[in-house]
């Protein structure tokens, strides 16, 4: 029987951080902004795995976003991340928590896009 000698893919900068009791969890990262549709539709595209959030652009092109997802996800998140980290491109880095991102903020967007439809 032959075993895939190969490394596994090398973990991705970033943590999880929950946000207060919805148990549902944010992990930041940085990418360049023509970038972010590639990770929403990424992301989204696995139904109930994560969503994402743009938080906030940086003055050197890149926009901070955020990856939500429930506790039984994030291993999934993780996965999808360290595939994407292992073929470079898009290129991405993890990002700290800006201060903004609370659940309430997040809810609150969310009420809006919902209140808009």
């Amino acid at each position: 029987m032959k075993t895939d000698s190969r490394p596994g893919p090398a973990p991705v900068a970033g943590e999880w951080h929950l946000l207060r009791d919805a148990e549902l969890w944010a992990r930041v990262i940085r990418v360049a902004r023509e970038d972010i549709a590639y990770f929403k539709c990424l992301f989204e595209s696995y139904e109930g795995v994560a969503l994402i959030r743009s938080v906030e652009s940086q003055d050197d092109g890149t926009v901070v976003i955020a990856i939500l997802a429930t506790g039984d996800f994030r291993d999934e998140t993780d996965a999808i991340l360290a595939d994407v980290a292992e073929r470079g491109a898009p290129a991405f880095t993890g990002a700290p928590l800006p201060a903004a991102c609370t659940e309430d903020w997040f809810l609150a967007t969310w009420a809006r896009e919902a209140g808009d439809a």
